[in-house]
Order: C-alpha cells, then structure tokens, then sequence
C-alpha cells in the first residue's frame, strides 16, 4: 500500500487536548468524546450517523490507536530514519505557514488578470550560466544593451538580431502563444507588460538575458475538450513506415467522413489504449499542454463534433474530435488552482521575501552598529577562493575570541560571529560569494526561528504535524509486519496458499480468438482460410495475407477467457468450432474457439498478486488479535451514543 495513501487515512484523524468526558481508555490513554467526535466529522462524508456506522467506526478508531501504541512501545519514533522523515513532511507542513498571506493575495490577482490572455512572443537569449563570473555577465549585458539599440534604431530587425545573436535560436525565437504560469516569472511580466510590437527591457532569467518582442495579445481562448484516434510511430520510423501509417488514418478519416461513429472507431483502432476504451477522450487542456501541432489542431476546431484531417506528430498520427470548448473560469473557481502553481513555481520566492520583511518587523530584527566591522573581520580571515568552491573546513575557520561578538538580534536572540562561522561551514555552495551567505544566514535564522514558534502560534498546523508523525509510525510498523511480509516471506506465502487451496480456482474457461472484419467480404475470406488453416499457420500469417490491400480489413486478439471477461466469447457457446456474430457497427466479429479448458486448481505463480493480498489481509487479522489481547481497551457505550441523540 502507498505511504501516501496510509498519511492520507491518517490525516482523517485529529487529536485534541480537550479536557471533557472520557470516551475510551486505550491502555491507560485517555480520549475524549469530543476528539472522537472531530475525527468522526473529518471522516463520515455526510454518512447517517447511526448505532451500527459508530460501532464499526469505533473499531477502526481503536485499531488505529493500537498500532500507533504499538510502535511507540517498540521505540520506532526513536530511530534516525524516522526522525529524519518526520523533519521532511515538517518542512513541508510549514510551507504554508511560512508565506506572506497578504502578498500572495496579490500574487493571485495578478495572476488571473494574466489568465485573461495569451501572448505570442520571440525572444533573444544571452546565454549564461548561473554562475557565470561578474565580467561575463557585464559582457553579456552590454551585448544585450547593444543590441537593442540596434533593434530599436531600425539598424536590424527583430527576426536579423534573432538569427545573428540569440544563442537558442528554435524556431526563429518564436516561442508561440502561452499564458500566465508557462514562464518563469521574470520572463511572463516582461510579456504581459511590454506593449505588442515592442522590445521589453533586458530581462534576467536563471538562463541568461533576454530581449522580448510581443507579436500579439489576444483574449485567452480557454480550454478544449477532445477526443482522437492515434496511430504509432515507432521510433526513428522511416518515411516508408510513416506513410504506411498514414494510410490507415486514412481509412478510418474516411469511415468518419460517411459518418461512423468517433467513440467506436477510436476504441476499435486507436493505439493510445488508454484513452481508446472510453472513445478516445483526453482531460481539458489549455495552451502549452500538449505538442504544437496537437494543440494548434485541437483548437482550430470551431463547432462541438467537428473532426480533423489526420496530422502528425512526433507521438504519430491523429485525428481530433471537438466535444466542447470553455473559458476560463471566475477567480473564485480559479484561486485553489492558482495557489497550487504559485507555491510550486518561481513566485514562491517573491511570497518568501515579503514574508521576511515581516518576520523582520515583527520580531524586531535589528543589526549591531558594527556589523560592518565585525563581518569584515570575519571575511578577512577566510580563504575567499575555497569559500567560492565550497572547500572550507574546520582548519580553514580560525577560533577567535571575538567570535561572541553579536551580528544581529531577533525577538531579542543575539546572533554571533561564531553562528554565522558554524552557518558558513554548513551550508557553503560552489558559486556563493561572502555577501551571498551572509544574506542567506540572515533569511535562514529568520525562517528557522519563525518555524520553531509554528506549533505556538498555529494550533492546527500542532495537530497536522502529530497527525503525520502518528501516520509514518503506523506505515512503517504495517509495512514491517504486514506488507513487506507478505511480499518476501516466501514460506510463510507458500503455507498460506496450501492451506487455503479452496479459494485459488479457474472457474471453466475457453481458448479463443476474436476477430473483427471490416465486412462480409473480409468474413468470407476469414472463413476460407480458417477451414483450410494448418496447425502452423498463426493469426499473424491470416493478418498479413487479409490486410494487404487495406490495413484496417482484419484485427485480431486471443486469450483465454472466464465468463464476463469478453462479450463477444459470452455470447458464443463454449464448443471448439467458428462462431459468426452481427454488431450494431459496420464491423463483423467471428470467435474461433480453439478449446474448451475446464475447472482447475490455480498454480500459486497464476495469482500470485491475489494470495499476497490475501496473506496480508490474515497477517494483519493476526495482529490486531494479538494487539486487543495484549493491551486492555474499555469504551464507555453510553457517552458514544449520546453522539446520536
């Protein structure tokens, strides 16, 4: 079972300190009606509250205790790795917390109002490393400065300095139309605030610098809907292979054309199988979502049921059906999305900065009057070129005695020379200057002491936090016991399975192969060969010979089948012989029954993934009555269906 999932059950469940009636007594732990009851409320999606749902709940609430119990007992909180994942899912709790909420508002506004359009640009890249040396990147700069004066002059076109100077230079700098968030942040402002057919300012990215010209700005054109037929290309295909595809799509564009229904000829021939089984359908998607040429196809589409002409990509060839169009939805509906992309992009940091500006006020930060002096001091005594190279070791940082001397204060905490040397020695990087890491022990003692007084200051964020270390004690202690168990006790499973013989069966199944036919010529051709078909002569050599004029005359599958797994070989009777059945499409199937296989006893190797889920299943059965045996669980009935009343 994934860890994800367990965290997720786990999350179901809070713990409040709340001093009221006692509901159970878990092995001298007390809970409260009140802690049950907000677990109850997280986790009954708006279920009837009634006698029998309270008691089952009640049971998975106690052996949910149990377990955690359990690990505790066994010291599992104690161990290095689950100190060091709880530290993990900890900083990432905090995330939230450690945001400016005020300034991510505006984040969100300005966003949206972006959302609003798309913006076809090219650009000029300067490329540069980002850690480039101070004199490449003025050289850079100055180039960039250059041209465009050059540009603005009328000296060059915007498309000349492109081919001239732009070190990415990918379809002639055109970067096609995008919107808000498929940009790192510097570059999409620089978009949405030059004018159209203009030159924005040099801009900096962690690529280098730019220059923009903004070929247009239209209103956003939403999102599409689709759904599409796909043959393959195999990789490095030849041109005689793609045009060999390419007469099947063909066929089937010419099949839609008479009017043949989408769905059924995408789940009969498309070879994305995925989407193919429910009729070709993809997920909503915007602009920069999927290749170029699928997306310029997809919303050239003006009408609901409006098809393509087959086109290719570099995935194979398509054709794309329109099932609806939408725009983009009210900020109301939008914002939980576009939280999401703030936190998971470059905007994060902007909302980190103004966050320790208010760190910074609120606690007071304030730096010493010798600041200057003292960092100095500390600077001179460094070997500047092994900080750069992050080769500095505790040799290189000489003790001295002004080392308790104070840089700054926050909330009244002195920072000294000495914490600023032990910050130096953990966190140097290739590339960070002395002035770099000073200013990036500052943020981090900010944040760091911002995070420690989370749990005080947030009650909520308390709770989530032993929520998950409860969650990663309970994952590991199953997963030693119960899931890795069962996958690698190879005995254990083995004995399992011989004691259980009765429940691993096949029920009566048939060999088989379907066939579908174009139509009753294709049939009737089927049929000869079958009548003269040869012990050696296999579906591969029928496919070959049938589908040499027209790919799309013959598709074949075989297995071995139960009742219910096919509806063609259900409908068929279970003898060895050729069955011929009529559909509601253009389509013929025959069932070529080869075998009838009766009822047999399944070899542990034929469900193997079932009898695992079974042992595990028996091993935590086991557990949980060794667990109720052990420790001693009293529940007050009376207080527990007061909830009800």
């Amino acid at each position: 079972m994934c860890k994800n999932i367990i965290l997720a059950l786990v999350l179901s469940i809070s713990f409040l300190s709340i001093k009221a009636q006692e509901l159970m007594n878990i092995s001298g732990e007390s809970v409260t009606i009140q802690e049950f009851k907000n677990t109850l409320m997280k986790n009954n999606n708006d279920k009837e509250i009634t006698k029998e749902y309270l008691d089952s709940y009640v049971d998975l609430f106690i052996n949910y205790k149990l377990k955690v119990l359990h690990a505790k007992e066994l010291q599992l909180d104690k161990e290095a790795e689950f100190i060091s994942e709880l530290e993990g899912y900890r900083k990432q709790l905090a995330k939230p917390y450690l945001q400016a909420q005020e300034f991510k508002e505006e984040l969100i506004n300005e966003a949206y109002d972006r959302m609003k359009y798309d913006i076809n640009a090219s650009h000029i890249l300067f490329r540069l490393d980002e850690n480039s040396l101070p004199s490449d990147t003025l050289l850079k700069y100055k180039l960039a400065q250059t041209v465009k004066q050059r540009i603005e002059s009328r000296e060059l076109t915007f498309a000349q300095a492109v081919k001239e100077y732009s070190e990415e230079d990918y379809n002639n700098g055109n970067l096609g139309y995008f919107t808000a968030f498929d940009m790192v942040y510097s570059f999409e402002t620089a978009a949405y605030t030059t004018k159209v057919g203009s030159v924005s300012e040099i801009v900096r990215t962690q690529y280098g610098y730019h220059l923009l010209m903004v070929n247009d700005k239209r209103p956003s054109v939403g999102q599409v809907k689709v759904s599409h037929i796909m043959f393959r290309l195999p990789q490095g295909a030849n041109s005689e292979q793609v045009n060999s595809i390419k007469l099947k799509i063909d066929e089937v564009h010419k099949k839609l054309e008479k009017g043949q229904d989408f769905a059924l000829l995408a789940d009969r021939f498309s070879e994305d199988r995925s989407t193919a089984v429910k009729g070709g359908i993809l997920p909503w998607f915007g602009i920069n979502k999927m290749a170029k040429e699928f997306e310029d196809a997809s919303f050239s589409l003006k009408n609901i049921g409006d098809f393509t002409s087959p086109f290719k990509t570099d995935f194979g060839w398509h054709i794309v059906l329109l099932n609806d169009k939408k725009v983009l939805s009210s900020l109301e509906e939008t914002k939980e999305e576009i939280k999401t992309k703030i936190n998971k992009g470059s905007r994060s940091l902007l909302s980190e900065l103004a966050l320790l500006r208010k760190i910074k006020k609120e606690y007071n930060f304030t730096e010493n009057i010798f600041v200057g002096a003292r960092k100095n001091n500390i600077k001179g005594s460094l070997d500047l070129d092994k900080l750069k190279n992050a080769q500095l070791t505790k040799e290189d940082i000489k003790k001295s005695i002004w080392d308790n001397l104070e840089l700054f204060k926050l909330d009244g905490i002195v920072y000294t020379q000495q914490d600023f040397k032990d910050f130096i020695l953990e966190q140097q990087e290739v590339g960070l200057d002395f002035d770099l890491i000073y200013d990036r022990f500052v943020d981090f003692s900010c944040l760091e002491y911002e995070e420690r007084n989370l749990e005080e200051k947030y009650p909520d964020y308390k709770i989530l936090l032993n929520e998950f270390r409860d969650g990663i004690l309970l994952f590991e202690l199953t997963s030693k016991l119960v899931w890795t168990k069962a996958m690698e006790d190879t005995l254990g499973l083995q004995n399992y399975y011989n004691n259980n013989l009765e429940k691993y069966w096949w029920d009566e199944r048939v060999e088989a192969n379907i066939y579908t036919c174009a139509n009753s010529k294709v049939l009737n051709r089927l049929k000869r060969m079958l009548s003269k078909k040869k012990e050696e002569t296999t579906t591969e050599h029928i496919l070959d010979e049938i589908n040499k004029n027209n790919p799309l005359n013959l598709q074949v599958s075989g297995d071995k089948y139960s009742k219910g797994d096919n509806k063609f070989v259900d409908k068929v009777e279970w003898q060895k012989g050729i069955y011929v059945l009529e559909t509601t499409e253009e389509a013929i199937i025959l069932v070529e029954v080869l075998k009838l296989l009766p009822s047999e006893q399944k070899k542990l190797s034929d469900t193997k993934g079932k009898v695992i889920a079974d042992y595990q299943t028996y091993l935590e059965n086991t557990w949980l009555t060794e667990l109720r045996r052990k420790y001693r669980v009293t529940v007050n009935q009376e207080v527990l269906y007061s909830i009800i009343k």
